[in-house]
């Protein structure tokens, strides 16, 4: 191929990329007008349905409210279990779940065999008790309190007339005794080293040989037992009369000495005193020891008591009901009954053993009020107390409204999910259609105010340090003005309450949609729906060839909106 036929195949090519260039920047261009054109519509008409939303709301006056709400189910209250002893076998059980009865009313009759067995064994068991009883009451603790080892007495706790068992619960002891002849005191380590002599000078001046007997991060200073008193605060100085520390005086082998019953009658000891092993150091009075007495009497109690139902079963030779109400549930079963010894007519220990266990017959409801309990969250516990007053609605009887009362609030947390949440119960009068498991909606009233100024919640704007309204609206230009600040009280999520800033009878202007007029990215996404770029694809920019030099991207065509 010649030269001039190269340039001119150069040239062509250079003329259909400007042609590609300026279709290209022609295209975006009419596309960026067609955007703008369609913004400004969607503007102006989102601004004019934001003109057309504006309401006015009147300050008016009447009474609101913050609530607590939740739902549970009901239940009974008051329930109360009919039981009998466990070695008495029931032959006929003549109610049923559902049935109303009143106090004394027959409930199910007895087998006599069972309750004479009963009745035999439970008085052999207070028999078997009373031999125990009387040997216990001979039971009683050492008149004396001795030591075991020989010492010297550093703290006397008991005093004439004291309680032993009081001494012992308030101190730990009722003596102190020394056993290796030395008191100690722990100083700080310093330059001292063990075996080194120091002089410990106590509260009162008086001043004691010591001895280093020990070295750590502290150093032990031994002083003998014979003088010192036990938790005085001392100083200790070295050799060269060098303060190395203070500390407190204690007993360097401690024993303590120790009782558990009875009155002090004497101390025969004084502080200092050496003592030998066997000496006595304390003399006692009402030692009796009754705790085993006094147990077995409790137990015999029991046993009394049972044999008292016993005897009235056999007596009336049924079971009757202790209250009036309805039967709301049955536990105990002809079918599946034996007979069991509740107690034992034999007894091979010394501690009597009894099985006091009762069987329940069936449960009976007051039948007078009902429950309800509910969780509620942490942030809303605090605000709750007894004696609220709640409304209670039950889907299944129908629209009514039931008023109760809050009676229980369990502080103790359940957590899921982390939320934290607590159990609040309601009670309320019970009528005929209330039954139990049903479904029940709580409104507690936490704190209400009558002849309030009340505004709805969206015409009130607020900001974390005030809050405003508008009095003013310029139908023209579609602005609020004329801003007053109030000050707000309670709100229960429609209304609020206006405690300044505003009079009954005042009227204030509020977009009910402000929030719709400003949303661009919604106005946007429409403009797909509205302009059509479907042509485009009938394009051809083929006569580009490959070569791309002239374009930052290698697929403009692509990038187009359509």
């Amino acid at each position: 191929m010649n030269t001039k036929s190269k340039q001119k195949g150069k040239a062509n090519r250079r003329a259909r990329r400007i042609r590609t260039v300026i279709i290209v920047v022609v295209l975006v261009a009419a596309i960026l007008t067609g955007l703008v054109l369609y913004a400004q519509r969607v503007v102006a008409e989102n601004f004019s349905s934001a003109s057309d939303s504006i309401e006015s709301a009147e300050v008016t006056v009447g009474s609101i409210s913050t609530t607590v709400s939740g739902s549970g189910t009901l239940a009974s209250e008051g329930v109360e279990d009919v039981t009998f002893p466990s070695a008495v076998t029931l032959d006929t059980i003549y109610v049923e779940e559902g049935d109303t009865v009143s106090e004394g009313d027959l409930l199910a009759s007895v087998d006599s065999a069972s309750v004479l067995s009963a009745l035999a064994a439970a008085q052999a068991q207070l028999d078997a008790l009373d031999e125990e009883i009387e040997e216990a009451a001979e039971d009683e603790v050492d008149e004396e309190v001795t030591t075991a080892l020989d010492g010297r007495v550093k703290y006397i706790y008991a005093e004439e007339d004291d309680d032993v068992a009081t001494v012992m619960y308030e101190n730990g002891a009722l003596l102190l005794l020394s056993l290796d002849g030395y008191m100690a005191v722990d100083v700080d380590a310093g330059s001292l080293a063990a075996g080194d002599s120091v002089t410990v000078t106590d509260s009162d001046g008086t001043e004691y040989d010591g001895t280093v007997d020990t070295v750590a991060s502290t150093a032990t200073v031994l002083i003998d037992d014979d003088g010192p008193v036990y938790g005085d605060t001392v100083t200790v100085t070295d050799a060269d009369g060098n303060t190395v520390g203070t500390g407190t005086l204690y007993i360097h082998e401690e024993l303590k000495i120790t009782g558990y019953a009875g009155t002090v009658e004497d101390v025969e000891v004084d502080v200092d005193d050496e003592v030998d092993a066997g000496d006595t150091l304390l003399t006692l009075t009402d030692t009796s020891y009754s705790a085993n007495y006094d147990a077995l009497l409790k137990e015999r109690a029991e046993v009394e008591e049972t044999l008292q139902e016993l005897i009235g079963i056999y007596k009336q030779g049924a079971v009757y009901a202790t209250l009036s109400g309805v039967v709301e549930s049955i536990s105990y079963s002809t079918d599946s009954a034996t007979s069991s010894n509740a107690f034992s007519a034999t007894t091979t220990s010394t501690t009597a053993s009894t099985d006091s266990d009762e069987t329940t017959l069936l449960s009976i409801s007051p039948d007078e009020t009902m429950t309800v309990s509910l969780s509620v969250d942490e942030t809303d516990i605090l605000s709750l107390e007894e004696g609220q007053e709640a409304e209670i609605t039950i889907d299944s009887i129908g629209t009514d409204t039931y008023t109760g009362t809050v009676t229980e609030i369990d502080t103790t947390a359940t957590s899921s999910g982390g939320v934290t949440q607590y159990t609040v119960t309601v009670t309320l009068d019970k009528t005929d259609s209330m039954l139990s498991g049903m479904s029940a909606s709580v409104t507690i009233t936490i704190e209400g105010v009558d002849n309030a100024l009340l505004l709805p919640e969206d015409a009130v704007t607020q900001t974390s340090a005030t809050a405003y309204v508008y009095t003013s609206y310029d139908e023209t230009t579609g602005e609020l003005g004329d801003m007053v600040e109030v000050t707000v009280g309670l709100s229960n999520g429609s209304y609020i309450e206006i405690t300044d800033g505003l009079s009954e009878g005042d009227t204030v202007y509020y977009s009910a949609s402000s929030s719709d007029s400003s949303d661009f990215s919604s106005m946007f996404g429409n403009m797909g729906g509205d302009m059509d770029f479907s042509s485009m694809g009938d394009m051809d920019f083929s006569s580009r060839g490959n070569d791309t030099s002239g374009f930052s991207g290698g697929n403009a065509g692509g990038g187009m909106p359509g």
